[in-house]
């Protein structure tokens, strides 16, 4: 293996695959980079054998190969090279790098011995835009679970429609869903695990059409530049159209920056998620509040536009946040159905596909 890359090019590509990679294991191969140059690419691989990330760049390639080597090592390297420019050559059993006068012989590892990354399930196949994928992850991540013993929740749920795709994520107290269109006809019904969406948020630009698929045991994203294979995790998700109600007995709207504003005020005061943060509906007025014996009370009022009978309910103010913070909109619709029943929020835009569910807290 003999090429020259640019120096900031290398540093992208080692970038965006060593998070994949296993610092400390029992495997010692899965703190190494695979790198394999070939015809005009430099192709860099990690993977903890749950994630798989596989990156390419445009290298001068001399001779063809492949090197196994440390990655935090040659990721740390990388930033420290005086030169725009990066010769890397594997001869003697050694992966020699000249940048300037800096020179580097790093040890390297047989390349037989790191994992492998499937091939690509083309015949099930489709395509999704990057921007909506990255808005997908951004607007549902938060809402997985975080107890072990729920395995299927922490995860996200990718399910095909007809021409679209449904991304949900529920802890079981609350409920993130987005949908995005698609184009091809590979149906796909996965949960997808919190580390490999983390890992898709670094990828992504955004600007690039995201190829999707998916086998009993992994799930496939790809782009010119990438591929991302991860597994997928086992277990029944819960039928989330059953969570979001179909009628409601009001609802407000309100500016999503006073708002959350307002929430954050108020539940300076509440230690914990123990105490709920109070949601009250009077004609023309929000109040909200909330209170605990060892930091007193607060209160906070929004005017809306609200002519029905006074309304209270309890929330986690953690999840209201969080739900509502993802919502581009300026304004957010809140719709209620009882004190005691899951209450629905979504952005003022009707053409934006965002819907939030949070369960209420018991007001004592």
């Amino acid at each position: 293996m003999e090429l020259i890359i640019d120096k900031s090019d290398l540093q992208n590509v080692l970038k965006k695959a060593i998070s994949a990679t296993e610092k400390k294991s029992a495997l010692p191969i899965l703190s190494n980079f695979l790198l394999e140059a070939k015809e005009d690419k430099l192709t860099v691989q990690g993977t903890d054998l749950e994630v798989h990330v596989s990156v390419s760049v445009f290298a001068k390639v001399e001779q063809e190969g492949v090197a196994c080597v440390n990655a935090k090592k040659l990721t740390d390297i990388s930033r420290l090279l005086p030169s725009s420019e990066v010769y890397i050559k594997l001869e003697d059993n050694k992966l020699k790098i000249k940048s300037g006068k800096s020179r580097y012989n790093l040890p390297v590892s047989p390349a037989e011995d790191f994992p492998n990354l499937y091939p690509f399930p083309e015949e099930n196949a489709f395509v999704i835009s990057g921007e909506n994928l990255q808005k997908a992850i951004l607007k549902t991540l938060y809402a997985t679970s975080k107890e072990e013993s729920r395995f299927a929740l922490q995860g996200v749920l990718f399910k095909s429609l007809d021409g679209t795709i449904d991304v949900v994520a529920t802890d079981g107290h609350r409920l993130a869903l987005y949908t995005i269109d698609r184009t091809g006809t590979g149906d796909i019904n996965i949960i997808v695990p919190q580390k490999a969406l983390n890992e898709l948020k670094r990828l992504l630009t955004g600007l690039e059409d995201v190829e999707v698929a998916a086998t009993d045991q992994y799930v496939f994203f790809r782009t010119k530049e990438w591929i991302l294979m991860s597994r997928l995790l086992e277990g029944a998700f819960p039928d989330y159209t059953q969570v979001i109600p179909k009628e409601f007995s009001r609802e407000i709207k309100v500016n999503k920056k006073e708002f959350l504003d307002a929430v954050k005020r108020v539940s300076a005061v509440i230690e914990g998620d123990t105490k709920p943060l109070k949601l009250t509906l009077k004609p023309e007025v929000l109040e909200l509040k909330s209170a605990s014996p060892e930091y007193g009370e607060a209160i906070d009022e929004l005017s809306i536009e609200y002519s029905d009978e006074e309304f209270t309910i309890g929330f986690n103010a953690k999840y209201i946040i969080e739900a509502v913070d993802v919502i581009d909109s300026e304004e957010v619709i809140i719709k209620f159905t009882n004190p005691n029943a899951q209450t629905l929020f979504v952005p003022s835009d009707e053409n934006d596909r965002y819907k939030a569910i949070v369960m209420p807290m018991e007001i004592t």
